[in-house]
Order: C-alpha cells, then structure tokens, then sequence
C-alpha cells in the first residue's frame, strides 16, 4: 500500500470513528467522561500545586520591593548558596573578627564600593516574634522593622487601613489583632519593657494575610536581636551573579533581582546545595499514575468492546469490501485516538477552571495566599497524551477481536464465542504469589514501597485472572433463582464487557483496602502510644519559680472560686537556674532505677491533696506512705532495704562538672503502682531533712473542682505570657483526641463511587448490548419486572465479584504497610540502659468499612440499577436477509 493511499485510510478511520461517536451520543458520553475527569482531576491538582508554591521570581516583589537586591549579614565567614537564596553553606575561615556583626555602614560603604556613591541602603527586620499586652496578658506577634514611605519597601507590605508609621513612637499591626483592643488610635505596648506606641495602621503580608504582624521604623523595637541583621539596597543597576558570588567572599548573602530573573547556569551553583528529588516519591506517582491508567482502561475498555459488537456488520461490510485487518483495527483504534483526543482537551480545560476557580475560593476563605496563577504546561500536556493514550490502549483489545472477527458471522448477525485462554490466569496467579512474597517480604528492604510494587503485582494478576473467574461464576449459576441465573451467565457469556468493569472495581477496592489497613493500624498505633501526663480533666499552669506568687494571683483572677493546687519540688539535677549561675543552683536526686516514661513533674513535695492532684483519685496507699514520712516511686524498682538515698549537687561554672554537696542516706523509700507521671513525691519532713528549699513549679486545677474550657485555656495563657512562659506553660489534659472517622467516610464514599459507578457502566452497556434478548424474554411472555431484576442482577454480580475480589487482593499489603508503619524498635542508651521502650507491629483491620464494601456496596449497586431501569421489555421485529 502507497503512503498516500496509508493516509487516505487514516484519514476515512477517523471520519468513520467520528461520525460513530455523533451517533452512539450515550457511550460516546461514558468514554469522555472515564477520561476526561481523571485528566480534570491532574490537571487541576497541578495547577494548585504549581499556584500554590511561591517560587523566588514570585517572592520578588514581597521580598525586595522595588530594590535590586536584599543583603543579609550572616556573619563574615565567606558563603555558598542558590541564587533564590533557597540553601545557604557557610565555609571554614581562620579565627579572628568573624563573629563581629556588620553595620549599615560598613554594608553601605561595601556596596558603594562597587556600585558607586549613588547607592541607596534601606535597614530591613522581619523575622524577630515578640508579645503585646492585651488586657488579659500578653499575646504573640511578628516584629517587623520597615519605613514602608520608603519607594524601596513599596509592594513588600499592604497598608489596609490608617497609614504606615512615620515615628519611632507609632505602630501598625495585623487587623486580626483589631479583636484584641488595638483599635486606629488605641496605644500598644511592644514587649514586656516596651513603651506603648499609637497604632496609626492596619498592615498585612500579602502573602499570609492572617499573620499576627506589628510593624514600625527601623530601630522602633529596641532590645530585640535581629538575626540576622538585613538591607535592602538600591544599586542603580542590576546586581549580577558574579556579584553576588564576591559579596558572598566578605560574608554577605544576597537575594538579587537580576539573579532569580536571570539564573546562572548550573555550573557555576555549588551543586552540594542543590536538594536532590525524592525519588521514592516519584516512583510511588508512576505507581499511582500507572494504577489511574489502568483504571481508566478498565472502565473504558467495555463501553470500546461494546461499540464494536454494535459496529460488527458495518466492520464487516469493509473487511468484504477489501479492507484487511489493518484497516478494521484502525477504525477501531480512531474510535479511541477521537474520543481520548477530545476527553483529554475538554479534561484538561476544565481542570484548570477548576484549579482558577478552587484559588478565587481560597483567597475568598483567607488564609495563607496562593501565588500568581500559573499552568505547568509540560504537565497539563503529559497528562493529555496520557488521556489519548489511555483511549488508545483501552480500545485496543476491542480493535484485535475486530480483526479475527469472521465476516461471515457477522453479515449473518451470529455471535462469537468468547473462550478464556488458559496462559493468561497462570500468568495472573504467578503474579499474584509473587505481589504477595513482594509485600511481606519486600517491606523489609524497601518499607512502604515494597508493598506498593507488591500491591501493583497483586492487582495486576487478579486483572489476568479476572476472565476466568467470570467464567466459573457463570458455570456456578445454576443454583440462583431465574433472573441472578440469566444475570451471571450474560456477563459470563460477554466477558469482554463484564471482565474489565469486575477488575476495574477490583483495583479500586485493593487499593482501598491496603490504605484503610494501613490507616487503622498507624491511627491505632497513635491511640496506645498516646501518653498522658495529667489525669482526664485536670489543668496543670507552670510559672517562673521567681514570679510564682503572681503569677498564681493572675490565675485566681481568670478562674475566680477554683481552688488552685500549688506544686512545690525539690530542684533536680537538670533542672534550670534562674539566676544564670548554676553553682548557685544545688539539684536532688533520689538513688532508684527508673524505666522510661512520660515525666510532666518531678521530685514534687506533696501531701494528700497533691497525691490526689497527680493521680486524679484518692489512693490510700499513696496517702498512708506520704503520711509516714516515705518517699514514693513510681515507675521504678522497689528499693533496696526499702530505703533511698538522696543526693544534693552543683554543676560547676567553669568545668561544666557536676560536684556533690553532700548525701541524705537512710530516707524511708516504697515503689507503688501507679501513673501520675512524676517518677517522685517527696513528704515534707524528708524535704526539709535534705536542706533544699523547695519551689513553685506550678498551679494544679483538679478536675474534681473545676473543667478548665477552651476559652478559659486561651486567657490563661495570655496571663502567663505576661510571665515569660510562650503558651506551653497551660496544659489541660483532655486525653486523645484524634479520629479515624473522616479517612474512614472518605474511603468508603471513594469506594462506593468507583464500584457503583463500575456497576453500572457495565449495567448501562448490557442493556444496550442485550436488546435482542430482552427482546426474546418479551416475546416468550416474560414479565415487565423480570427486565428490572435481570438488570439488578448483573450490577451485583460485577459488584460484588470486584468487591470481594479486591478485599482479597488489598488483605496481604495492607497487612504488609501496617507492620512497616506501627513496628517500632526498643532505643537503648549508654551502658545498654533502655531509654525508649519499642512495640511490635500493630494490626487494625477497619472491619466496618470493609463489610461496607463487601456487602452494603453491591446492594446499593442492584437497587440503583433498578432504580434506572425501565420494566418495560422492548419489542424487535425480524429481520430477514
């Protein structure tokens, strides 16, 4: 055959497909949706992805201004990093001035140097936190440092309301603030020591327009320590990589403009600094992308099989006219080019709708901000050539039966018998038995990805197996009821339709299954190594030991009439000095061998009401011990004579050497059972026999007094920040709090999605392929209903046979991920002393979910088909040659 004549026939195929496709407007429908929404789903997650990541050429704006490049005084040791200043390396240099901190005048001298005197250098801080005082106490804040009048800072902040501070005394702050009493006039005070300023302003980072900002001129927060010290700098021409490489030699890290705009080539970038790609990342996307393929093919493979049964005579007719195999084959595979072409275009249009849209709504909803719209290309158009090839490869085996069809059967309108060819479900099962060793085996050497390539095995022999167990459902049909008989043997008699779909929902379920495993599992994991460090209910508030006293009279003013529990303790030997000098600061130890735990408090002087604090019950044991001058243990070995010893040291200033004090030998000692996560409770008596004086640690609330609510755990550590404690000096145990419910409903609504929809596809297309024995049913006096029922039959059949199928398949690497993901080994310290104890492997089958799948789901797939199908059986007249 000449190439014009080759081209001619191409051409006639894709008309031919194209005219197909107007016609059968139902299946042409099923097929671009199959496609087009997987490539609408990539596309527009690629878009968010790409959108939502601020590249450095992005951050330009936000970070320089209208300046040529932000400098950034690290030190003066010299330095390697990227151009976007993504990975920053120090280098060795000889000892000298190398800790001395720059100052605008040395950067600015540095600069005029080489870019002459017109150079403008404006100081710049914005990474210092700091606390204003609020009515309650003090609440966090981001301290930024920036003359936003300056021309250089314009576009870097967004002045919302009021104006930009133009004093040392004046300040603007975030509007979530606004809620906290700064009002436009109101005065706040920055810091602990720091004099109240006006707030003139409303200001905002454009890229996290919920960031709790206070913003005033340079020098506006004094005492603070800029790390590290910044300028940006007004060059009068473009600072160039070679530049930024020579101020990189003095110590200096420059985020440049024309450096980002114009990157240098990757020779001349340490590529020490360049982070490598995950590659075990990307090798689970092809596995995804891989299985979505495979999916696709699956579900779109019958709707193709379907087309050309209905197609069989007009195929026939070309084969009579002349045409060969490859001509059938091409009309067949341009059914599949036509439609993957257009479901992968429209997918990939709406897709990134989607993705403008899904941005419009988040910047709606505010929230840290997405950056400027922007499409991967490469990605949209790798993900449309993998629609088209996804319609390709699913119309291909439908193009080979079209091709071995006999011509003469299908002029005559007889049906070929299908047969399941033997090799390929020993194949299936040899690739089954090996995905299983893979997994449980595999996880070993490579953890979770062993069991992703064995899972992938596991469904891709069940995908070659799965013509053959349609067949031997159908052999086992005889024993249901009339119209189950005629469901499982139509779909056994048509496996070219119903194998795909049984396999498709196979696949999902698999992959479903091996999720919910491993989810439950590591969930479960979470909940039993889930420590408290107080009982149910109770609040534990920690203060300054120097501030204490007010600390515990600013909470008696948040919880008025709740008693509070003071906590005392004998310093130990790691504990903190206030003073900063830690000769001055003797430390307790008790002589006992503690195993590993949770400690929230330690060395507690307590009597009755603190036992009961710290266990949250009433113990007598506890109670009688305290009362007879023991020492109580928990967690620990009983000692030894029932006696322990104490032991009072210094840590000295110079050596950094820990020195003994002196002893307490003989101290009346008991082991009880018991959690209340202080290893140690001290008697008074034996505290003041040791010499140290005690200190407030902390204020307990018992839960038999009080509930601590949210929002009383939000003032309280408004109060204590006006102590020095950052928030974390409130505790309320409310014990564990996570749930498994939302993957749980996620997974099975994604489930029951891919397996109704599987049903009924393969619903939809055996009505349409099976109007001529529909029509033989009406003509023999069948009942209306008997249609319905026949129909409801072969949903569940594919339903339930892919659910169970893929129960089967998803058990061994699910079980596989879950023993990767919970095993946890023993950490053993110094000496061989067990520091953190381990666990074996965790098992949590979500049995709920899948009896779900197994059950619910392909009742729900019967009663839908019945719910969309007609009773009436459809009349035919015959046809004679």
């Amino acid at each position: 055959m000449s190439r014009v004549s080759r081209g001619s026939a191409h051409r006639a195929a894709v008309r031919i497909a194209r005219r197909d496709a107007m016609r059968s407007k139902g299946r042409t429908a099923l097929v671009l949706c199959m496609i087009g929404l997987p490539v609408l789903a990539v596309v527009a997650l690629a878009v968010l992805a790409q959108t939502a990541a601020w590249s450095p050429k992005e951050e330009l704006p936000y970070e320089l201004g209208t300046a040529d490049a932000r400098f950034y005084a690290f030190g003066r040791e010299p330095v390697d990093q990227t151009p976007g200043l993504e990975e920053l390396q120090a280098r060795p240099a000889p000892a000298g001035d190398a800790d001395r901190p720059w100052t605008s005048g040395e950067v600015g001298r540095t600069v005029a140097a080489k870019y002459g005197p017109g150079v403008r250098i404006v100081p710049v801080s914005t990474g210092t936190r700091g606390v204003l005082r609020t009515a309650h106490g003090y609440v966090r804040a981001d301290l930024k440092e920036l003359d936003l009048r300056d021309p250089l800072a314009r576009g870097m902040f967004e002045v919302t309301a009021g104006r930009a501070p133009a004093s040392a005394d004046e300040v603007a702050l975030a509007p979530s603030l606004r809620g906290k009493g700064f009002t436009l006039g109101s005065m706040a005070q920055v810091g602990r020591e720091g004099t109240p300023k006006r707030v003139v302003g409303y200001v905002i980072d454009p890229r996290r327009p919920d960031a709790a900002i206070t913003l005033g001129l340079p020098g506006a927060f004094p005492g603070r320590s800029p790390e590290p010290p910044q300028w940006l700098v007004s060059a009068g021409r473009p600072v160039t990589w070679a530049d930024v490489k020579e101020f990189n030699k003095a110590g200096l890290s420059v985020l440049s403009r024309d450096a980002v705009e114009h990157p240098p080539p990757a020779s001349e970038v340490d590529q020490d600094l360049v982070r490598s790609g995950d590659t075990g990342g990307r090798e689970v996307m092809a596995l995804a992308v891989a299985m979505i393929v495979l999916e696709v093919v699956l579900l779109t493979g019958p709707a193709f099989a379907v087309g050309v049964r209905h197609r069989r005579r007009q195929l026939a007719l070309i084969a009579a006219a002349g045409g060969d195999r490859r001509h059938l084959r091409a009309v067949v595979l341009a059914g599949g080019l036509v439609l993957g072409s257009a479901a992968a275009l429209a997918g990939a249009g709406l897709g990134i709708g989607a993705a403008a849209l899904a941005r419009q709504c988040v910047h709606m909803a505010g929230g840290e901000r997405m950056g400027p719209f922007e499409v991967p290309w490469a990605l949209a158009a790798a993900t449309m050539a993998l629609g088209v090839g996804s319609g390709l490869v699913a119309a291909y085996l439908p193009a080979r039966q079209a091709a071995r069809a006999e011509v003469v059967a299908a002029l005559a309108g007889r049906r070929d018998g299908g047969r399941v060819r033997l090799g390929r479900p020993l194949a299936g099962a040899v690739l089954i038995v090996a995905g299983v060793v893979l997994s449980l085996v595999g996880v070993r050497f490579w953890r979770e990805l062993g069991a992703a390539f064995g899972a992938t095995a596991i469904t891709i022999g069940c995908v070659l197996v799965a013509p053959w167990l349609v067949a031997a459902a159908g052999r086992a049909a005889r024993f249901l009821p009339l119209p189950l008989r005629l469901a499982v043997r139509d779909g056994s008699r048509n496996r070219a339709r119903s194998a795909p779909v049984v396999a498709a929902i196979m696949a999902a379920v698999a992959g479903i299954t091996a999720l919910a495993i491993g989810g439950a599992s590591d969930f479960q994991q979470e909940r039993r190594e889930y420590e408290r460090r107080l009982p149910p209910g109770s609040a534990l508030l920690r203060a300054p030991a120097d501030r204490a006293a007010e600390a515990g009279r600013a909470v008696r003013r948040e919880l008025p009439g709740v008693p509070l529990v003071e906590l005392r303790t004998l310093p130990g030997e790691e504990s903190g000095c206030e003073s900063g000098r830690p000769q001055e600061c003797p430390g307790v130890a008790f002589t006992a061998e503690h195993g590993p735990g949770e400690i929230t408090i330690d060395n507690v002087v307590a009597g009755a009401k603190e036992a009961r604090f710290l266990l949250g019950r009433d113990d007598p044991a506890v109670t009688a011990a305290l009362a007879a001058g023991k020492v109580v243990f928990f967690g620990a070995k009983p000692p030894q004579d029932a006696v322990t010893t104490a032991r009072v040291s210094v840590w000295e200033a110079n050596g950094g050497r820990q020195r003994t004090l002196k002893t307490v030998p003989g101290l009346p000692a008991v082991t009880l059972p018991g959690d209340p996560h202080a290893r140690v409770l001290v008697p008074p008596e034996v505290a003041r026999r040791i010499g140290v004086p005690p200190r407030t640690e902390a204020f307990g609330v018992d839960r038999a007094e009080h509930r601590v609510t949210g929002a009383e755990e939000a003032r309280l550590k408004e109060v204590l920040l006006d102590y020095g404690k950052d928030g974390g000096g409130v505790y309320v145990e409310r014990g564990f709090t996570g749930s498994f419910g939302r993957t749980t409903l996620l997974l099975g609504v994604v489930g029951a999605v891919l397996a109704l929809g599987g049903s009924l596809i393969a619903t939809g297309l055996s009505a349409a392929d099976a109007r001529p024995d529909l029509a033989t049913l009406a003509a023999v006096g069948a009942h209306p209903r008997t249609r319905r029922l026949l129909m409801m039959g072969q949903a569940g059949f594919v339903a339930l046979l892919g659910c169970w199928l893929g129960l089967a398949a998803g058990l061994v690497p699910g079980i596989a991920v879950a023993r990767t993901l919970t095993l946890v080994e023993p950490v053993h310290g110094a000496g061989g002393m067990l520091e953190a104890a381990g666990h074996g492997p965790i098992l949590d089958i979500p049995w709920t979910l899948l009896g779900v799948i197994a059950i619910v789901i392909p009742l729900v797939a019967m009663l839908a088909a019945g719910l969309f199908t007609r009773s009436r059986l459809p009349m035919a007249r015959r046809v004679t040659a």
